[in-house]
């Protein structure tokens, strides 16, 4: 029994710094979006495209049978701050586009269009940066690089698809600052 006590307590022990990190990484996006949106539904609202990526990205490790490693521990806490960024972009824009003038649909589309593009070329040429993990000669280094290709990946397609849903469902106040109701275009 003695490596398989220790082997036990080391996976217990990346359990539940993974636990914490992803809390602490959650908590702090919600709050980083709060204060920039000046509201405590923009943090709620941007951690479920957030949110639904990392465990996302979890059930394909099950799915995979990849087991949770000290080097893919790590992977919520950075898909988070690589993802939150897609999050207050979108937010952004279609506030942006709101305040304009433009009613949700018309912002959505606009913010699609716009910012969107950048978005997309973003997140591929990150996952370009990663894919030369794929060259590694550690197996746990190139299933990290792939990890985080397809976070990325999760993340993007949360931004692009979520955010708008669930500004299109909520029409949440934050984004429409000037108070304006809904207009045309």
């Amino acid at each position: 029994g003695g490596y398989s006590l220790v082997e036990k307590e080391l996976n217990e022990s990346i359990m539940k710094g993974q636990n914490n990190s992803l809390l602490f990484a959650l908590l702090a996006i919600i709050l980083l979006m709060s204060l920039i949106f000046k509201s405590p539904v923009a943090g709620l609202l941007g951690s479920i495209p957030l949110a639904f990526a990392v465990l996302s990205i979890f059930g394909l490790m099950g799915w995979m049978g990849m087991e949770l490693t000290i080097v893919t521990a790590l992977l919520s806490s950075i898909s988070i701050g690589l993802g939150v960024d897609f999050t207050i972009q979108v937010f952004w824009r279609i506030q942006w586009e709101l305040n304009r003038g433009k009613n949700y649909p018309a912002a959505i589309r606009m913010s699609l269009k716009t910012i969107g593009r950048g978005i997309v070329i973003n997140a591929f040429a990150v996952m370009l940066g990663f894919a030369v993990l794929f060259f590694s000669a550690f197996p746990l280094v190139r299933s990290f690089g792939l990890l985080i290709i397809l976070s990325l990946l999760l993340c993007l397609i949360s931004a692009l698809i979520l955010i708008p849903a669930i500004c299109m469902l909520w029409k949440p106040k934050f984004l429409n600052k000037k108070g304006k109701k809904e207009l045309t275009n």
